[in-house]
């Protein structure tokens, strides 16, 4: 049976790019309103506590050497700092475990469309971290067994196509040998009865 993998990083450009989306938002969204509610404190503090932003700090160096800022500096540029390497990393991590859920459904989609057009010589084989591996496993199950009986049903037509053209050369000879008649009607019944009900497996 031939296995296809999956080559492609990018395999359902519309889902992955939606799904990255959502999750960055999310995450944005976190983000942005613990910052917020951070500098929300700062500010009541500063502004409504006889002081505001526009107080400066001095910032002396292990060096001696002295840096003068203003509190909103100091707040602030960290705070975007943190944003843009939260950012940085959740961008690739989403990518990567979207292409573990859109590869599984893209591998399954292209498993049914074999099976519309009659193919089942194939396994269905994810990576090993992917996700839906229950579900691929169940497919497999689901191909094999259409697999063995659409083989039992080919076999099963072939023996009766058989046996009945037997009997219809039988009927078409003169003078008609009942016996051997009786016998291939015989068979043939005895046949249906062995094979019990269809797709028993």
């Amino acid at each position: 049976m031939k296995k296809n993998r999956r080559r492609r990083f990018i395999v359902e450009g519309n889902f992955q790019t939606r799904f990255i989306l959502r999750f960055v938002l999310v995450i944005v969204g976190a983000t942005l309103l613990s910052t917020g509610a951070l500098l929300a404190v700062f500010f009541f503090k500063y502004q409504y506590g006889e002081a505001d932003f526009q107080n400066l700090i001095i910032m002396v160096s292990p060096e001696g050497r002295t840096d003068v800022a203003s509190l909103f500096q100091v707040v602030l540029i960290p705070i975007l700092v943190a944003n843009l390497l939260v950012l940085c990393v959740i961008i690739p991590y989403s990518l990567i475990y979207s292409h573990k859920i859109a590869g599984p459904i893209y591998r399954l989609e292209q498993s049914l469309d074999l099976l519309l057009r009659g193919e089942m010589d194939f396994i269905i084989v994810l990576r090993r971290k992917d996700e839906f591996k229950y579900l691929a496993n169940k497919m497999n199950a689901l191909i094999d067994f259409m697999r063995r009986n659409i083989g039992e049903v080919r076999l099963s037509y072939r023996t009766i196509q058989e046996r009945a053209d037997k009997i219809h050369t039988m009927l078409t000879k003169k003078p008609v040998d009942a016996e051997g008649l009786k016998k291939e009607i015989s068979e043939l019944g005895r046949f249906f009865k062995e094979r019990g009900k269809p797709f028993s497996y």
